[in-house]
């Protein structure tokens, strides 16, 4: 008797092989989609953290400077402060105001009697609003171009030295965010009172 093998082809086939391809096609597609996604929205988290954190050192920087400070002066609009002149005057401002100037505590390069202000202020752009620091004559904005300030306010109580109570000010910072077309609000806000020497 006569033992007959045949052959078996193992492996797969053809059609196999490219749907099994086209698959892991699909997936690898699908993932990738969800990878740049991701990476889009931690960009953009990364940018308005970054914002925010202009903001946050701008308010400190803000409240360190005042806190030193004496003689405050608190008006709505910025005219009529004296920032280099009479350093002796002062003004509460108990319902609120979006201009605020200052004594600060002598530093390096300080000129004695000059003031120190914050200010809010519009933009060269003509539309978005920045927090400008202001020392006599000159002024600088401490925000980032990509925040738009919509209302500052200082609350100052006890600024005259006469009347025998520290001074505080209460500052609120309101705003926005603009990152990659989308406006993201917010609201800050602290109280300075001034240190006792």
């Amino acid at each position: 008797m006569k033992t007959s093998y045949t052959k078996i082809n193992k492996g797969f086939t053809l059609v196999e092989l490219m749907v099994a391809t086209s698959i892991f096609v699909i997936i690898m597609l699908a993932s990738m989609g969800s990878l740049f996604t991701l990476l889009d929205a931690s960009k953009s988290s990364r940018a308005l953290r970054f914002a925010m954190d202009n903001v946050n050192f701008a308010m400190e920087s803000m409240t360190r400077s005042i806190r030193m400070g004496t003689n405050y002066i608190c008006i709505i609009g910025e005219t009529g402060i004296p920032m280099t002149n009479n350093p002796d005057s002062t003004a509460n401002c108990p319902s609120g105001g979006n201009f605020i100037a200052f004594i600060p505590q002598p530093y390096t390069g300080y000129v004695a009697g000059t003031r120190i202000g914050y200010k809010l202020s519009l933009r060269a752009d003509g539309v978005t609003n920045t927090i400008n620091r202001c020392e006599g004559s000159t002024c600088v904005p401490i925000v980032s171009p990509d925040v738009d300030i919509k209302n500052l306010k200082f609350i100052v109580k006890g600024s005259d030295p006469v009347d025998g109570l520290q001074a505080n000010v209460f500052m609120i910072i309101k705003g926005s965010v603009m990152v990659k077309g989308v406006e993201t609000s917010f609201s800050i806000q602290t109280l300075a009172s001034q240190r006792n020497f």
